[in-house]
């Protein structure tokens, strides 16, 4: 009988104290070294292309953050993940980590820039899967460093950050990141010295896969074919194309020359087909 009421004294104490005693205790999120301001967030280190103030941007942004934040807070990293993850220029949140005194440290991959789309309204930037990226943080001069696609005709489903809404875009993109690719220092697009893809027009009523088309400086056209996830019968893997693409600026020095502009088609497992282009060089002739 003692011991018992000796704990229900105890837990009438624990009732009426309590609170008293949590009162009594200091609010540390007020206090400086708890505060979670933009300065305070570091970032992975972003390429070239992704903008310096990107910690900025994501603090002014649809107010997803207030201007400071408490360590204390419960769903603090959760809150600073969902925030970064909308920004166009984040592709993943890898992790969001705390630590005292007050810094967050947030690990995300970036989105990379693989071509320009052309429209009637201007050119747009994307990356490998068709996802609208901010022109206005590209200069003219990275405006000139990726291909330009040209023949899509429908516009962006979506906004900053969000897929155009288009599979001709997205296999483009593939493709234009195919060719960004480096071999021997130098990409394959540099090295093979073009100038845009090509989306021809199919014929109306049908649902055949996208065909795209490479231009150089000089006017030839390459038919490369179906984009690089094509699962198409009978399609030449992309290592195929780039040897022979190689293999032929090897022999002539230029897509152009001698006598171009030319159409070579590459997507026969017979062999590369080059037909002179002018109305006076109807030569055509078969490279195996």
């Amino acid at each position: 009988m003692p011991s018992q009421i000796w704990w229900a004294a105890l837990v009438a104490g624990l009732l009426f104290f309590g609170p008293l005693v949590v009162s009594l205790i200091p609010d540390l999120s007020h206090r400086s070294e708890y505060r979670v301001s933009a300065e305070q967030i570091t970032l992975t280190q972003g390429p070239e292309w992704v903008p310096a103030d990107l910690v900025q941007q994501v603090f002014a942004n649809g107010g997803f953050l207030d201007n400071e934040l408490s360590l204390h807070e419960s769903t603090l990293s959760e809150r600073i993940a969902a925030a970064f993850h909308t920004h166009p220029w984040i592709e993943k949140v890898v992790s969001v980590r705390k630590t005292w005194p007050a810094h967050v440290q947030v690990n995300v991959l970036y989105r990379r820039p693989v071509a320009l789309i052309r429209t009637t309204d201007g050119l747009y930037p994307v990356d490998r899967y068709g996802v609208l990226l901010p022109a206005a943080d590209f200069s003219p001069e990275d405006m000139t460093r990726y291909p330009v696609i040209e023949g899509i005709r429908s516009a962006p489903a979506g906004r900053l950050g969000e897929a155009w809404g288009d599979a001709a875009v997205t296999e483009a993109a593939q493709l234009a990141e195919v060719l960004l690719q480096e071999q021997a220092g130098t990409s394959w697009w540099k090295h093979l010295q073009l100038q845009g893809i090509e989306v021809p027009q199919a014929p109306q009523g049908t649902t055949v896969d996208s065909e795209f088309e490479l231009v150089t400086p000089g006017g030839s056209r390459i038919l490369w074919g179906r984009g690089p996830s094509t699962s198409h019968p009978g399609e030449l893997d992309v290592q195929q194309k780039l040897d022979r693409l190689r293999e032929l600026q090897s022999r002539y020095g230029s897509f152009d020359g001698p006598h171009g502009p030319w159409q070579i088609d590459i997507r026969s497992w017979r062999g590369i087909r080059r037909t002179a282009m002018a109305p006076s060089q109807p030569a055509t002739d078969r490279i195996r």
